[in-house]
């Protein structure tokens, strides 16, 4: 028991959730989130991992395991920092969702769902809530979740961006619709070398709509930066309703397959 609780002592430190409350024997919550003393969770599935940031609906950083390359410390290899392709940007009313005007800033680790849930309130207007998940079944893949409750009638429109970090060289982004009679699946996809040019890595995301076919948002690429760029949707929600929909991303690099470009789509395509 004392081993039980030093372990969950140390795991509150970590995440910054010096004041969270543990409800039962598998979530961690809390309602005070400094940015200032924030050491993000990591929502992993021994492939991939996601850190979490004190930002909202946003990550500290991606991790793809087993790809190292040498940058950062002279002859010592690193483990490799992948593309961040899990933040999300969330407008509401023309207003960018960020830390200063939001209020009800609560997140929760779920370690039996293995799952980090965010919430919070943007002014009267809406609730939202942000879930992020590495795959069990898919190694290479994870899950974003966003809910918006809408207090009022609100226009959204919402972002998911894939991001490189400077460390990748010769970055190359993609995006394209796969047009089928029952679906239309947006993907976009960037690609990019290690710093000595051992690997390539390769990250693809996608939405995953509730409507039906023919009745889901239009969905625009933008591409206004040579190592980011985002596909969004807008949306309006009528109060008292809710409105959720999902990403779907993959990682993979040459360490793990011959041709990452292709198995991130498929990868993306197939979750």
């Amino acid at each position: 028991m004392k081993n039980l609780v030093g372990v969950l002592l140390i795991l509150m430190m970590s995440t910054g959730l010096l004041n969270a409350q543990i409800k039962d024997g598998w979530t961690i919550t809390t309602e005070e989130i400094n940015p200032d003393n924030y050491y993000g969770v990591t929502v992993a599935n021994g492939m991939i991992g996601l850190v979490s940031s004190s930002e909202p609906l946003q990550v500290e950083e991606t991790v793809l395991n087993g790809v190292y390359d040498y940058y950062g410390r002279g002859r010592v290899s690193n483990i490799l920092k992948g593309f961040n392709f899990a933040d999300v940007f969330l407008n509401i009313d023309g207003v960018r969702i960020n830390r200063s005007n939001i209020s009800g800033y609560k997140q929760k680790l779920d370690m039996k769902k293995a799952s980090l849930e965010t919430t919070f309130m943007y002014q009267d207007k809406a609730e939202v809530t942000y879930t992020i998940r590495a795959l069990r079944h898919l190694p290479f893949s994870s899950l974003i979740e966003v809910s918006i409750r809408a207090k009022e009638d609100v226009n959204i429109l919402a972002s998911s961006v894939i991001k490189a970090p400077d460390i990748l060289r010769n970055v190359e982004q993609y995006y394209s619709e796969i047009d089928r009679p029952h679906v239309t699946i947006p993907l976009m996809t960037s690609v990019g070398e290690s710093p000595t040019g051992k690997h390539t890595v390769a990250v693809s995301n996608s939405f995953l709509f509730s409507e039906e076919h023919g009745h889901q948002p239009k969905v625009v690429h933008e591409d206004w930066h040579h190592n980011q760029h985002w596909m969004n949707f807008s949306k309006s929600i009528e109060k008292g309703e809710t409105y959720s929909f999902s990403i779907v991303a993959s990682e993979i690099s040459t360490e793990h397959v011959e041709d990452p470009f292709n198995e991130a789509e498929r990868l993306t395509i197939y979750g």
